[in-house]
């Protein structure tokens, strides 16, 4: 029998292997070159700012001491300011953590005298970041803001504990009398602690020490409101 060779239109299409198309990210190189190139930028910035002081460090001295070029800087930040803000993300919960050791509702003398003990040598422990912190809300357009966030964030961790403090994070407490008396206080004894930590030991330190703790006892017990 004769076989009849097919035509075109029936022979059959050969089918083709499509393979799908794989969108790829960045490899996991390039995400550790990331990584790494802003831990650098991060740390460079820390010991910048430890030794030419905020105000001093410029973006130039960054990107030199972490040995990359200003277009890698701005890959991951916007401005000096945004490299301090990020680095302060890792410094928030230790602060916090540190206040969060006074978990007494009513504290004794005794009680606060060991926890502005412990506040101090945490100060002293990470002065080049506290002298930084003093010197952004002065320079920059939104720093007084910002610092505003983390101690209305300190007073609220405060409150887990202390009535007084409570009050004054709660819509339902508050008053505006009381939110300006507790950042009053605040600011008066972030002052006197810093002093404490970071002036030389004289004469008025004892007296300066009693002060804060009177202070702080007398301001928990007035603001603790109806028993």
């Amino acid at each position: 029998m004769r076989r009849s060779a097919l035509s075109i239109e029936t022979r059959p299409v050969a089918r083709q292997s499509l393979r799908p198309v794989i969108e790829r990210g960045p490899t996991e190189l390039q995400q550790l070159q990331k990584r790494t190139s802003h831990e650098k930028l991060l740390e460079a910035g820390r010991q910048s700012f430890a030794e030419l002081s905020y105000a001093g460090t410029t973006i130039d001295h960054i990107v030199s001491r972490a040995a990359v070029n200003r277009s890698t800087f701005y890959r991951h930040f916007d401005s000096k300011f945004a490299l301090a803000q990020d680095l302060y993300t890792h410094f928030w919960p230790l602060l916090f953590s540190e206040y969060e050791r006074l978990s007494s509702a009513d504290p004794s003398a005794a009680e606060i005298e060991e926890w502005v003990g412990h506040l101090l040598v945490f100060y002293r422990a990470n002065k080049p970041l506290y002298l930084t912190l003093g010197q952004i809300p002065l320079l920059e357009p939104e720093g007084a803001e910002w610092e505003e966030k983390v101690r209305l964030e300190v007073i609220a961790r405060l409150g887990r504990t202390i009535p007084a403090f409570r009050r004054t994070s709660s819509p339902a407490e508050s008053s505006s009398e009381l939110r300006v008396k507790t950042r009053m206080w605040m600011l008066q004894f972030e002052h006197a602690v810093f002093r404490l930590a970071f002036r030389e030991e004289g004469p008025d330190t004892p007296a300066l020490l009693k002060f804060v703790i009177d202070d702080m006892r007398r301001f928990i017990r007035e603001e603790a409101g109806p028993v």
